[in-house]
């Protein structure tokens, strides 16, 4: 996943989330809130489809990170640094402009798309695992995870794993 264009799996979700919108909804742009890879992730879809695009970040994110969503063509609307401010700050832009919320991790869509890794691993195997361990921090790619196997393997054991420290 780091060879995907924002060096995460997040192009997935925000792809799959932004290119499925009805035309009319797209036309009203995306909003969405992230501290990173999900910012320059939804900036680039947006881009690709040629919509308007406002990321929500939080005031204190890593500098590489607020350079790749402004290399995108999207200068990020700051906010306080917890997910109450971030969610604030995207409802105002949604009340304001109409514009869709690609939530980067609570979305169908989001879901979805990055349930896709899972897919094409799940396509090379010959037959089912006893588990599978997924990395865990919104918890996206762990519900596309465990939609795509249990799926296809029923009886597979899913796990969500979060590093000690985060």
């Amino acid at each position: 996943e780091n060879l995907q264009y924002v060096g995460a799996f997040k192009a997935r979700g925000a792809c799959n989330a932004i290119f499925s919108l009805p035309d009319e909804d797209a036309r009203r742009g995306v909003v969405a809130h992230s501290s990173g890879n999900h910012a320059a992730a939804v900036a680039r879809a947006a881009k690709l489809r040629r919509i308007p695009a406002t990321i929500v970040m939080p005031h204190n994110s890593r500098p590489n990170k607020l350079a790749a969503v402004r290399a995108l063509g999207v200068d990020p609307v700051l906010c306080d640094p917890d997910e109450l401010s971030r969610q604030a700050a995207a409802n105002a832009v949604v009340e304001s402009t109409g514009a869709v919320l690609i939530h980067p991790y609570d979305d169908p869509r989001t879901i979805a798309g990055q349930g896709t890794a899972a897919l094409e691993w799940t396509a090379q195997r010959t037959g089912p695992l006893d588990s599978v361990v997924v990395p865990v921090g919104g918890g996206g790619l762990l519900s596309g995870t465990l939609l795509t196997i249990k799926e296809r393997w029923p009886d597979t054991m899913v796990f969500a794993a979060e590093p000690e420290l985060a």
